[in-house]
């Protein structure tokens, strides 16, 4: 069988991130089941991966080597990864940080089986990738691979085919053979939960296997593909010896294990870390991110940035939550906004493939961007009105009313950058769901929101200017008292709504801004003008971080958001209204209500540079 793929690397990246995907959704699904918090998930996964990814590179690496790279960062000339290295230090961050977080030990049973998966899947990406290839071989179900791949190469300043030779000869699949032998032990140790004792016995079975069987899968393995050389004895590889040495440490310490009579620790309630604890643990961890940024390549940060995002987001909502004064929200909010920018910073080039991540903006030139954001929340609103309208007189009476909104939009848009100015032309399209609640009646009454939002923005080194409009089913809460006896519905109906944009001062280092639209999804059902302090950090597009007021005719509140790039082309945005209180007037004198906190957040995509 002869394997011809134009692309092996973006193979190989594609099954590695796929590998990560999957076992994240298999980690989730049966931690819930579990009832382990989701938060405290997120955190353990972001861990493991990291010293996965570290411990696969590094154990490549001679030690005494490991010093300076970390601090220069310069890991280019050292490209190999090694399964049995990034395991082990998988597993020891699994034990740690499950500790460190309080997670009930159960989730050990989850590791043992689901790792098995993911290493499987990376397997696929390394059969079509033509690395870790096995020895020569004529049987029906042999491999040649093609001109450039390591086989190829290897046979080739061996001596074994001719330099134009098309294929390689011959080859056992190893990297087949380990498919379906790690997705076999998977279902073994999933299977084994019914006879074994203890949940620590479940993952030492698991390392038992993976171990004799990879020794085993050596003996097949053609030696020129692995980093490691050297000879043990009887054609044993010290790898083998290695692996062989640690299989049986295993069997004999789950024989012991086994043998005690002390029971397990299966449905032990454990309570869930504080939410401090957690934002601690979240600076720390994107503090590795960082000192160990020169490890990673492009695919290997899209893995861990699929666990850790989401994780640092549900922990800022459950802080903001917690937290009871707008002052202390403000001051903490740093706090989540640093991870995810010292992360942003360490997207480095692939060791394989040299890659450019200059900022785009600080070059002439040009760019697409797709945008993929949403917004969702609830918002409470009374309202006012006049029944006495056309009498003597004006006094209000209101009905309440709760709005419940998810809402989401895309957009495309064109970037060109000179030297003086940077201008940005777009389209928007959003739609979404908009239920009202009138507490006063106890009636409720559904909207589909929809339109599109054509806009223009010109950004100068002191100014900004941009204007556009909403065009569609557009419905949003009125904040000033209705002057007439009745009314049929809380929200207010227009075809059309403008947008603008004003700036002031120099947006990579500090400007002032006003905005009216401008949100992508469009901000409904609330429209509120919008002032904000903000930084660039040096840059002048793709990064800010800004600080805020929203204000209507009875209804402010402060916000803060932030953008920044994964990397050349991914980005990532986010926005908070926090909640609070407000008073509106009624009935001759001030009332208080209580308004709730609103989140919005996407992803965007560059492509196209010029």
């Amino acid at each position: 069988m002869k394997i011809d793929i134009s692309d092996p690397g973006f193979c190989f990246a594609s099954f590695y991130v796929l590998s990560f995907v999957v076992t994240f959704v298999l980690f989730i699904i049966f931690s819930n089941r579990l009832k382990i918090p989701l938060r405290s998930v997120l955190l353990l996964l972001t861990t493991v991966t990291v010293c996965t990814i570290v411990g696969s590179r590094l154990s490549t690496i001679p030690v005494s080597d490991w010093g300076q790279l970390i601090v220069t960062g310069k890991f280019q000339e050292y490209q190999g990864r090694y399964a049995i290295g990034g395991l082990l230090f998988g597993l020891a961050s699994l034990v740690i940080s499950q500790h460190f977080l309080r997670i009930n030990k159960s989730i050990i049973n989850l590791y043992a089986w689901i790792t098995p998966i993911g290493f499987g899947i990376q397997k696929m990406g390394c059969f079509f990738n033509g690395c870790c290839y096995g020895k020569p071989s004529d049987l029906p179900w042999s491999v040649q691979f093609p001109l450039g791949a390591n086989a190829h190469y290897n046979q080739c300043i061996n001596g074994l085919i001719d330099a134009n030779a098309e294929y390689s000869t011959g080859l056992h699949p190893v990297q087949l053979y380990e498919v379906i032998i790690l997705f076999l032990i998977a279902f073994i140790v999933w299977k084994s939960k019914e006879f074994l004792k203890k949940n620590w016995s479940t993952l030492i079975f698991s390392l038992f296997l993976f171990f004799i069987f990879r020794f085993l899968i050596e003996f097949l393995r053609d030696p020129a593909s692995s980093i490691f050389d050297g000879k043990a004895a009887l054609g044993i590889s010290m790898v083998q010896l290695g692996l062989l040495i640690m299989g049986l440490i295993c069997a004999v310490v789950l024989f012991l294990y086994e043998r005690r009579s002390v029971t397990g620790f299966e449905g032990c309630s454990i309570p869930e870390q504080s939410i401090g604890y957690s934002v601690y643990y979240i600076l720390y961890i994107s503090a590795v991110i960082y000192v160990f940024r020169g490890l990673f390549t492009p695919f290997e940060m899209i893995s861990l940035y699929i666990k850790f995002i989401p994780a640092v987001l549900l922990t800022a909502l459950c802080l903001f939550w917690s937290l009871v004064t707008l002052r202390i929200k403000v001051a903490t909010a740093p706090f989540i906004i640093l991870p995810l920018f010292l992360i942003s910073r360490t997207f480095s080039p692939d060791s394989i493939r040299p890659v450019s991540v200059k900022n785009p903006d600080y070059e002439p030139g040009s760019y697409k961007r797709i945008d993929i954001n949403t917004s969702f929340g609830d918002f409470y609103n009374v309202l006012n009105y006049n029944p006495q309208e056309g009498e003597c007189g004006t006094t209000y009476t209101h009905e309440d009313y709760e709005y419940l909104y998810r809402i989401g939009g895309g957009g495309l848009s064109f970037i060109t950058t000179e030297e003086k100015s940077i201008t940005t032309k777009g389209i928007n399209l959003f739609g979404g769901v908009s239920k009202e609640y009138n507490l006063t009646k106890q009636s409720d009454k559904t909207d589909f929101l929809f339109g599109v939002n054509p806009y223009i923005k010109y950004d100068l080194k002191w100014l900004g200017f941009g204007a556009g409009a909403h065009i569609g089913n557009i419905r949003w809460v009125p904040g000033s008292p209705i002057d007439r006896p009745s009314f049929n519905r809380g929200t207010r109906f227009s075809p059309v709504l403008p947008e603008v944009l004003f700036r002031v001062g120099r947006r990579d280092i500090l400007d002032l801004q006003y905005r009216y639209g401008f949100n992508l999804p469009v901000s409904l059902p609330v429209l509120l003008h919008e002032f904000s302090l903000g930084t660039g950090f040096g840059f002048k597009t793709d990064y800010s971080l800004r600080f805020g007021a929203a204000v209507s005719e009875n209804y402010s509140t402060t916000f803060i958001s932030a953008e920044a790039l994964l990397g050349k082309k991914i980005g990532l945005s986010f926005k908070y209204n926090f909640g609070g209180y407000d008073f509106y007037y009624s009935d001759n004198y001030y009332e208080f209500i209580e308004r709730k906190g609103r989140i919005q957040f996407g992803a965007n995509y560059r492509f196209g540079f010029k």
